[in-house]
């Protein structure tokens, strides 16, 4: 590969800013296909794929469709971005936020923090945890896109407790043209999903 395309390459990827797509607002729905339809049908798309596994016709015409696009539900990140989250069902409440950091040579970086805890001070199993997927471009010479990173990170109550604090890191190397989040706590197996602010 000549000095040029390396240029032209490296040019190309640094235009690209990825796009951040939340639990609560990661797309717009049509009017036959509710929110959580769509929602849930993005989760679905998404744990069928391993990282590096083109997705199919259907399921990337649905993600160009409805993930991609950029829109007022969408946030397009600079090289830095915090986003918070909470959730809560009856008693049972989390609140946090993601930290995001993007470099020129391709390096992401997140830190993720939740709190999840029974409002009633009532000692519960409770695990904490954060999913994050970033979609991209798997093969270039055809544009096919898929799942280039995958990872949950999450903490667990040693025992019934009232609160768990989850504090952890991930990070990779690549391009991603989107990054979809997905916090959510379980309490004695029952799940309650975060829904970031706008």
């Amino acid at each position: 590969m000549n000095k040029k395309v390396i240029i032209l390459f490296m040019t190309f990827l640094l235009l690209i800013l990825p796009i951040s797509a939340f639990a609560d607002n990661s797309t717009t729905a049509e009017p036959n296909m509710s929110k959580e339809e769509i929602l849930n049908k993005v989760e679905n798309i998404l744990n069928r794929y391993a990282v590096n596994v083109p997705f199919s016709a259907e399921d990337e015409q649905f993600v160009r469709e409805y993930i991609l696009p950029k829109n007022e539900d969408f946030t397009t990140l600079t090289t830095e971005d915090r986003k918070f989250f909470q959730g809560q069902e009856g008693t049972y409440a989390l609140t946090g936020y993601v930290d995001y950091e993007h470099n020129v040579l391709g390096k992401n970086e997140w830190d993720f923090y939740m709190t999840a805890w029974d409002t009633t001070n009532t000692k519960r199993n409770i695990k904490a945890e954060v999913t994050v997927d970033c979609l991209g471009v798997i093969n270039i010479s055809d544009g096919k896109i898929g799942k280039i990173f995958n990872k949950t990170v999450s903490d667990s109550s040693d025992g019934k407790q009232i609160t768990v604090n989850l504090k952890k890191s991930a990070s990779f190397t690549g391009w991603p043209i989107m990054i979809y989040y997905y916090p959510k706590a379980s309490f004695d197996g029952t799940e309650v999903r975060g829904e970031f602010r706008n």
